[in-house]
């Protein structure tokens, strides 16, 4: 059987995961401050190290990790714009299906229901699907768990594979600790199970380890663990998740399912060193509940293949399409999707953002406090005006932060903020209760519209 033909289902996920993730508009805040990092990164052929772009932590240094991640997206932006952006995610995205669609298929699930399985995986990680660095630890998650599976099953070629995959992600992303947990979770397995790939798997992960730490910007695994384990709870990502959302319900199906497997046919060690801890990390920020789906997608689809086998003991199963049919599909759905990249948007999605403010802004002087999702956006198209916080998170966590909360939300040191910060500006949503406060403290609106307003100190 050709290459073609047994991975005709996986090519024809990929294939559907690249047509949906193309068409998609750019429209994260965070990518700007990317694109601005790796572009400065570019131009001065250094590590940005230190806070260049906010009023409150410039100069100082920090680090989130995405040295090389940036580098990436800004060269992809470079060549090909925002289309060229879009192309490169819905790439990504149908490495991440590819991989997805063959850890369902470990546990001979029916076709069917794999796919049906991979198909709410993936509305899962629907969220995940963003131009910025963060797209890397969504795809090599999926790979390097394959992988893994792989080396477990005894190929050597896969297990030494993941060392320099670890050395990669960890340049490209702080979510790299997430994939030497992975290894982790393998290598207790081996020790306690399976004794013969102890050694192996010790040396892999000892060498995955050893290679994280080749990074020139030393985020750490402590850092990436440090942000795990004290997310920040007012940014919409960092919370728990939610089951009256599409992708929290969709999660919390996963979970009852795999809990559902394992009373009904028992479960695995590995399953449980892999899938209680990505569970935990779940429900500590709707941002990771793509990989307890991703990592329970094998399990479940084992959990399917043997009902399905309990059900219709006497059914003879479905018959696959011959080689050349099945290769011959594979070929026409991976041509469909690149046929599908002409309609990748070539302007982003801004209309969450406060355009109509940037001329004013531009004209204006002096500390602007700005929303924090507008950050971001600032950073680029108002470059001149220094921002008080954006989504680098780690520059600005705890204290300007907590500063920022306290004015925003009308705590009672707000006016002190203001003062300490020298606060000439404000471009807020106009329901902020901060926004509400100075319009009656008599600050002069110098812009405003349906969703923002932007006032100045009399």
């Amino acid at each position: 059987m050709s290459w073609l033909a047994r991975n005709a289902f996986p090519i024809g996920l990929a294939a559907a995961g690249f047509t949906l993730a193309v068409g998609f508009a750019t429209g994260d805040p965070d990518t700007y401050w990317h694109l601005a990092s790796g572009q400065w990164m570019l131009d001065h052929r250094e590590i940005l190290r230190t806070d260049i772009f906010s009023s409150t932590v410039t100069g100082q240094p920090y680090s989130v990790g995405e040295w090389l991640g940036e580098i990436v997206l800004t060269l992809v932006f470079n060549a090909g714009g925002w289309a060229g952006l879009a192309i490169f995610r819905a790439f990504l995205v149908a490495i991440a299906a590819f991989f997805l669609a063959r850890l369902s298929r470990r546990g001979g699930a029916p076709l069917i229901a794999a796919l049906l399985i991979v198909i709410w995986a993936l509305v899962v990680s629907k969220t995940r699907w963003t131009d910025r660095p963060a797209i890397f630890t969504f795809v090599l998650f999926p790979v390097v768990l394959d992988l893994l599976y792989c080396a477990r099953a005894g190929s050597r070629r896969a297990l030494v594979a993941i060392p320099p995959l670890i050395l990669l992600w960890a340049n490209l992303h702080g979510g790299y600790a997430i994939g030497i947990a992975l290894v982790v979770a393998f290598t207790a397995e081996a020790a306690l199970v399976r004794r013969r790939d102890l050694v192996p798997f010790a040396v892999i992960l000892g060498a995955a380890i050893a290679l994280s730490f080749i990074d020139p910007e030393t985020f750490g695994v402590a850092g990436a663990a440090g942000h795990a384990l004290a997310p920040p709870r007012f940014i919409s990502e960092e919370a728990p998740p939610d089951v009256l959302e599409a992708s929290g319900f969709v999660f919390a199906a996963f979970v009852l399912a795999a809990v559902g497997v394992a009373l009904l046919y028992g479960g695995a060690l590995l399953d449980a060193l892999l899938l209680i801890p990505l569970l935990w990390l779940a429900l500590t920020a709707q941002r990771h509940l793509v990989f307890f789906v991703f990592a329970a997608t094998p399990l479940i689809a084992a959990g399917a293949a043997r009902a399905y086998a309990r059900l219709m003991p006497r059914r003879a199963p479905l018959r696959p399409l011959p080689d050349p049919a099945a290769a011959a599909l594979a070929i026409l759905l991976a041509i469909g999707a690149l046929v599908s990249a002409v309609s990748a948007p070539t302007v982003p999605d801004e209309s969450a953002y406060p355009a109509a403010a940037v001329p004013a802004l531009k004209a204006g002087s002096g500390t602007l406090l700005n929303e924090y999702d507008w950050g971001g956006y600032l950073i680029s198209r108002v470059p001149e005006r220094k921002v008080f916080v954006d989504g680098r998170l780690f520059p600005f966590y705890p204290a300007v932060l907590r500063d920022y909360r306290d004015a925003v939300e009308l705590r009672s040191n707000w006016r002190d903020v203001l003062a300490r910060y020298d606060v000439r500006e404000v471009l807020l949503r106009p329901g902020k209760a901060l926004a509400v406060a100075l319009r009656e403290d008599g600050w002069t609106v110098r812009a405003d519209g349906p969703d923002f307003v932007l006032l100045a100190r009399p």
